[in-house]
This record gives structure tokens, sequence and C-alpha cells, in this order.
């Protein structure tokens, strides 16, 4: 993780000076498990240090439950709790009920995921204010096999974050950031998968736009 946040943060010494920049370190883990047929259970938790990797923070819970819809689809609904410590600001917790419907698009010639395509809908909720966001978020992941049997991957997606109305805490209607990765899947156990990587970060503001240079760390495991 050290190294790989040294590269980020030369990554974005290296980069022209046409927004605020920022270097953080993100890490995650997603567990999901079959509970009867079709139903499954999905869980997220996330943290993040943020400014320059550690003058402020979040945090993210994020529980749901689905259901396969289709041989290649399924749609899962659930909550999401924000903490947001951010340097030299005052703390927010948000709650977010969401919805989502993902598929794959593609598959390889063994069959295999190639081109996974998300789309879910949150409903933001801040402590302290009185509007709820809408919000919609597009994401597009392509998944390729190079090493040891397919076992190993490169991966790359993007994801825009669209908001639907505009609220009391500060959320314009439109674009509200993006997102890309690129990145390697390795397997570290028969159910345990890493994915190290790159993530770049354009939040979209009334004034200087932000851009975040993340390096990224997730873990996937299957009950």
């Amino acid at each position: 993780m050290r190294s790989l946040i040294l590269l980020v943060a030369a990554l974005a010494a290296a980069s022209p000076a046409l927004a605020e920049d920022d270097v953080q370190g993100w890490t995650g883990i997603i567990a999901s498990g079959a509970v009867r047929g079709d139903l499954f259970v999905w869980a997220e938790g996330q943290a993040r240090l943020t400014d320059d990797v550690g003058g402020g923070s979040q945090f993210i819970l994020r529980p749901a439950i689905g259901a396969r819809i289709a041989r290649d689809a399924h749609a899962v609904i659930g909550y999401a709790y924000v903490r947001t410590d951010p340097e030299g600001g005052a703390t927010t917790h948000e709650h977010r009920i969401w919805q989502q419907v993902q598929f794959v698009a593609a598959r390889s010639g063994t069959g295999a995921p190639l081109v996974i395509s998300r789309t879910r809908l949150e409903q933001r909720m801040i402590e302290g204010r009185e509007d709820t966001g809408w919000r919609l978020r597009q994401f597009v992941r392509v998944q390729v096999p190079i090493a040891r049997a397919g076992k190993v991957q490169a991966v790359a997606y993007t994801e825009g974050f669209f908001n639907l109305n505009a609220t009391d805490a500060g959320a314009r209607t439109g674009i509200d950031q993006w997102r890309n990765f690129v990145g390697v899947g390795l397997p570290l156990a028969p159910k345990l998968r890493i994915e190290p990587g790159y993530l770049n970060q354009t939040v979209f503001r009334a004034g200087e736009n932000r851009s975040n240079h993340i390096a990224n760390v997730a873990l996937f495991l299957s009950l």
C-alpha cells in the first residue's frame, strides 16, 4: 500500500495544474454470499484517508440484499452510512437508501464475464439538512484475463455520478463526479481476491474542480 501511495503521489505531482489536487488512500472489503435460491446478501466497508492521506477521513458501511433476476443480471436494495471528517471542517453523517441493477454485458470466449454494467440510484439524507438528494450512478467495468489461466486479471472501470436535484446540503443538479480506475485483480485464496490500483476522481464544483489521485485497494470475499 505504501509503494502504491508513493506512485499515486508522483502522478499527482506530474499532473497539470488544471484543478485542485489531493492525494488519498482508499481501502475496502466487499463480501457476498447466497441465502436461499436466487437471494443473496452483500456488504461493503470502506475506509478513506483524504487531504494528503491522513488530514481527513471518510468511513462507509453499505449492507444490502439482492436477487438474481436473469442469468446474467441481479437487482439489489440497500442502506449506506457515510461519516466524513474533512481536515479543518465539520463532521457529517449521511444516510442513504439505494437500489441498483447489475448485469454482464459481454463474456469472453470461455464464458467468463468481460464487461459488467451497474446502474445505481441513491436517496441521500444528511443529518441537519432537510432535503433528500437523488443521485444516479452509472458504472462500467472491463476485466481481462492476463495470467494463471485467467485467475489474474487486468481491470479498468469508469463511473459517472449525476445529481437529479439540488439540495440544501450543496448538491447541484447535473454531473457531480467521475471516477476512472486501472489495476489488477489477484487471487489470495479460493474465495478471496485483491484488486490494487490507481483511481482518479474528478469532483465537479461551482468554482475550481477537484482532482483526487487515489491509491485504491479492494478485497472481495465470497461467503
